[in-house]
């Protein structure tokens, strides 16, 4: 029985993080490839506007605080994944991701489908999850960047 639920938690976690809906009308102005990260007007912009796409695709598998569930879906908070596979993490939003990834010395093979996120979306939410819970990986995502990344 206990088996049965956990299968079922996990399958009901999955679809609620295979949405198709979309938010609409975001943007993010292209810029350089990399900036140094300051907090200026265009980041802040782009942090907000992430953290709206971010409840709306990521928060119901990565959770509010970025924590993610142990062994299913891996933390975006304090993660060494992130921190040191910026390209990686642009490529899993952009396109899904499966396979084996290790988080925090943790290991993960799950499924993360990919979000039909545009790539001015995908730069904000990078944003937002770069600058959040801690996380200050140096560098504001650009969409320029983001539109070279290939699947």
């Amino acid at each position: 029985m206990k088996n049965s639920l956990i299968i079922i938690l996990a399958v009901l976690m999955f679809c609620a993080c295979n949405t198709t809906e979309k938010k609409q009308g975001l943007a993010v102005a292209s810029s350089s490839e990399l900036k140094p990260v300051k907090q200026d007007s265009e980041l802040s912009e782009s942090i907000a506007r992430g953290e709206s796409i971010y409840t709306d695709f990521c928060m119901s598998c990565h959770l509010p605080n970025g924590q993610g569930v142990a062994n299913v879906y891996p933390p975006l908070a304090n993660s060494d994944y992130l921190k040191n596979k910026q390209t990686e993490s642009i490529k899993a939003i952009k396109y899904g991701l499966s396979g084996k990834i290790v988080v925090n010395g943790s290991p993960y093979n799950n499924v993360m489908s990919p979000m039909g996120l545009e790539d001015d979306e995908t730069v904000d939410v990078m944003n937002y999850i770069n600058n959040s819970w801690g996380n200050t990986f140096g560098t504001l995502i650009t969409e320029t960047q983001v539109s070279k990344i290939e699947q």
